[in-house]
């Protein structure tokens, strides 16, 4: 087991959900279980959703192709090695999944994977700028791998201020649906991408 998420305190980078500590397993890389061209490098770790049926941290995984993904930490320390199918799972109190089973999610993502992952970006944004509020406008691109589908989305700035009080910069987490707006999202295979 990486931790207990239930016993384990985890802090986070300000502001954000991301882990300070990676556990040593940034860098990692991980086949894909469907397709073994496909390599997975983990990124980054982040913080625990309480209200997820697979609870335990996130990772954050990036592809050979640019596609981002998430693997809940269940089905991660079955891919690491850390635990085989069908062994306990001590913090969730069930069997390990293998994949292919109908409790298995592997690599894909939900609302709060997708947030968290446009605030990482909008955060790289905010360093090539001069402090202050970003202009509205900007636009930014990404490849997104959610369990069997492949698509790139396209996303805009409305506007760099908290929509109820008028003020700015707002780099809120909370806030970050209301900051930017999703353009336009194309079906996007991984054998039709370019690298």
């Amino acid at each position: 087991m990486l931790i207990n998420p239930h016993t384990t305190r985890l802090p986070t980078i300000p502001g954000t959900r991301i882990l300070e500590d990676s556990m040593g397993l940034s860098g990692l890389q991980l086949h894909d279980p469907i397709n073994p061209l496909r390599v997975w490098m983990l990124h980054y770790l982040y913080a625990p959703i309480s209200r997820r049926k697979v609870g335990g941290v996130r990772a954050k995984l990036i592809d050979n192709k640019g596609y981002m993904s998430f693997c809940n930490q269940r089905d991660l320390e079955v891919l690491l090695g850390i635990a085989k199918p069908g062994s306990r799972c001590h913090w969730t109190g069930t069997n390990y999944p293998e994949y292919g089973d109908c409790e298995w999610f592997g690599f894909c993502v939900d609302l709060e994977d997708l947030e968290d992952d446009l605030l990482e970006r909008e955060l790289r944004i905010r360093e090539a700028f001069p402090p202050g509020i970003l202009p509205s406008n900007i636009q930014l691109t990404r490849r997104v791998h959610d369990a069997n589908a492949d698509y790139e989305e396209l996303h805009m700035l409305l506007y760099d201020m908290d929509r109820l009080t008028g003020y700015g910069p707002d780099p809120r987490l909370e806030t970050i649906s209301q900051r930017w707006v999703r353009v336009e999202r194309t079906p996007l295979p991984w054998e039709l991408a370019d690298t």
